[in-house]
């Protein structure tokens, strides 16, 4: 657990930058959007170092490990606690076997809602007992209260509709396809988040990011498949 901060601090939260594997580099409008945060949370898939590093420019950085990071030399811990000005946080990306995601993903196309089969309670579990989970990975921005923990996700800065060289064969990315189709545009745009906490109190928000994400020359054949 990390503790620090008083009785007030603005977190900024961002998960699923995969710079250096889609994106050339961190996009400028990600950068403006932490700066004067107290502390960063990156729920995952950084995909390398340099994000890291530039994260860190801007202030102390709490990371966690994507399915995506170790390709790229990244060792980070699967989940990290840390208390900031009197709310506890914890952060997990929220990969789970394919499988599972497989099956929450053919449920939610044929509800025409999303399931996420008990993934929140499975999170909460996974941190133990915080006032916040942060998590990333789904690649929309989420906020569910359940039993007084706010489970968040800032949402992601790669979005699989903006990568042309993302791969909609299958029938688990078809599936995908289908499902955030469905979504509200504001669900999966680019976006970062926010905690703002005060005296223990947390009120989250996201950012949309104002310019274009533009793709590099791919190191990888991917920006995100559920389970991979």
């Amino acid at each position: 657990m990390v503790k620090g901060h008083g009785p007030g601090a603005r977190v900024g939260v961002v998960s699923d930058t995969h710079v250096g594997e889609v994106l050339p580099r961190m996009p400028p409008g990600v950068l403006a959007a932490l700066e004067g945060s107290d502390l960063i949370i990156h729920a995952g898939d950084l995909s390398t170092a340099d994000a890291l590093g530039e994260l860190r420019r801007l202030a102390p950085v709490v990371a966690v490990q994507g399915n995506h990071d170790r390709e790229g030399g990244l060792d980070l811990p699967g989940t990290a606690v840390v208390e900031v000005a009197g709310a506890t946080i914890g952060v997990v990306h929220g990969d789970r076997p394919a499988p599972v995601e497989a099956l929450g993903g053919a449920v939610s196309l044929a509800t025409g809602r999303g399931q996420t089969l008990g993934l929140t309670r499975q999170l909460m579990r996974r941190v133990g007992p915080v006032d916040v989970v942060v998590f990333g990975h789904l690649h929309e921005t989420f906020a569910q209260r359940i039993d007084g923990t706010l489970v968040f996700s800032p949402g992601a800065v790669c979005q699989p509709e903006i990568d042309p060289g993302f791969g909609w064969t299958g029938p688990i990315a078809r599936a995908l396809a289908a499902y955030r189709r469905r979504l509200p545009v504001e669900r999966i745009r680019p976006t970062v988040g926010r905690l703002d906490i005060r005296d223990g109190r947390v009120r989250a928000s996201w950012q949309a990011l104002p310019e274009p994400i533009l793709p590099s020359v791919r190191v990888s054949t991917r920006c995100h498949h559920p389970g991979e």
